[in-house]
């Protein structure tokens, strides 16, 4: 009877131990498979890019400011107005071939650490340009006057873009949305940092 009860208090005891070093080993396990799997975080923010549309114009004129007599003439024979609008496309985001993120845990959260939000691509769609001139008798739009339009269009409308915080803050907080519905299930918070540039 002692050795059955002996064996029986052994076989719990192995069973008890069995459990508590799985459960152990099965979290750890899991956590540094989720934690740090950078590859798919990388991909998470490439995807997490924020998409912004607009439109963007530019007005070429020789025409005079004032309304005297003289002016009103010389438009007349020799005015060259162009306006151009054309709807653009710009993308926000981190750029992941420009640097690494950082990933690190506490008990309750996830901190992420990556490149600046910077504008990652921008494009105007120039086969829906609208156009709008108006010319003297002497004088008519050409073609180096569209180039010189678009040009200035693009330069001025990227450089807004560049500098538009508001749509950098936009992007930082759709990356950190979509990060913290990746992480919710497993119960952690996600801390989502920027470096500056």
């Amino acid at each position: 009877m002692k050795s059955s009860t002996l064996i029986i208090i052994l076989l719990l005891a192995l069973c008890a131990a069995m459990y508590f070093l799985g459960k152990r080993n099965g979290t750890t396990a899991l956590k540094a498979t989720v934690i740090n799997n950078q590859q798919l975080i990388t991909q998470i923010a490439e995807l997490s890019s924020l998409n912004v549309s607009g439109s963007t114009s530019v007005k070429l004129s020789n025409a005079g400011n004032n309304s005297s007599w003289w002016e009103n003439f010389k438009d007349y024979l020799a005015e060259n107005t162009l306006q151009v609008t054309v709807p653009y496309h710009a993308k926000f985001g981190v750029d992941m071939k420009q640097g690494k993120v950082g990933i690190s845990e506490n008990d309750s959260a996830v901190i992420l650490t990556f490149p600046p939000v910077k504008m990652l691509s921008f494009q105007l769609e120039l086969d829906k340009l609208e156009t709008m001139n108006q010319t003297g008798l002497f004088s008519r739009t050409t073609i180096a006057d569209m180039k010189r339009a678009e040009q200035e269009m693009y330069v001025s409308a990227k450089r807004q873009l560049e500098n538009n915080t508001g749509y950098q803050e936009k992007a930082k907080q759709h990356m950190a949305e979509i990060l913290t519905g990746y992480y919710k299930p497993l119960g952690y918070k996600v801390i989502c940092k920027f470096t500056q540039q």
